[in-house]
């Protein structure tokens, strides 16, 4: 693991703890709401969140599973997961898994070690990571990998190009880079791409595409 990585998870190990308040349901409402949409989740159905961080999908991927199925929530952070297990415990959510995992190291072969050889991840949800995430692309390339046939892939992070005082402040607040061409590559990978940019004024964008 890498110095840069390393200072990230102590910082989030340590953030998990306001992360909630200073980074609030509200402010992500829309975009979250539209992302989970677009997933086009049912009952029964198997999902991997990655990163997972403090649990805060998990209610809106309750609307459609209901508690059935499998979540399989990652996160490297024990912080994170803590607080993310918190929220499990208190709503019973028990189709729950919350995984400890390096994003770069998530594979078929992990998820047939870590969760079952026999799982098969109907849709891949990846928010607010890829833009911290080191070798990002392998990341992207993983998840579409572990994917079943026509399975949907969906990104939710932010995308500044132009330096701006507001990109300075997302960048230092969240530790990653906001002008990756995240959803740029997702299109070059996936089928029935598509993208909406207009969220927190801009900055943020919802992407999916479907397994080729």
């Amino acid at each position: 693991m890498i110095e840069e990585q390393k200072q990230a998870i102590r910082y989030y190990n340590k953030f998990s703890r306001y992360y909630d308040w200073l980074s609030p349901k509200l402010y992500y409402d829309k975009a979250r709401t539209f992302a989970i949409k677009q997933l086009d989740l049912k009952p029964e159905e198997t999902l991997l969140n990655l990163p997972c961080g403090t649990g805060q999908n998990f209610e809106y991927f309750q609307q459609y599973l209901k508690n059935t199925g499998t979540v399989i929530g990652i996160d490297l952070s024990d912080g994170m997961i803590s607080q993310a297990k918190k929220k499990m415990a208190e709503n019973n959510w028990t189709n729950v898994k919350i995984l400890k995992g390096n994003a770069t190291n998530i594979t078929k072969d992990w998820i047939a070690e870590n969760v079952s050889p026999s799982v098969e991840i109907d849709a891949v949800l990846c928010d607010l990571g890829l833009s911290g995430f080191p070798q990002w692309e392998s990341v992207i390339d993983n998840m579409i990998s572990i994917l079943k046939p026509n399975g949907k892939i969906v990104i939710m992070d932010w995308y500044i190009p132009k330096f701006t005082f507001r990109g300075l402040f997302i960048k230092w607040i969240g530790k990653g880079e906001v002008d990756r061409p995240i959803y740029q590559y997702l299109e070059t990978k996936t089928a029935s791409f598509s993208v909406n940019n207009t969220f927190n004024r801009g900055g943020v964008f919802v992407a999916s595409g479907i397994k080729k």
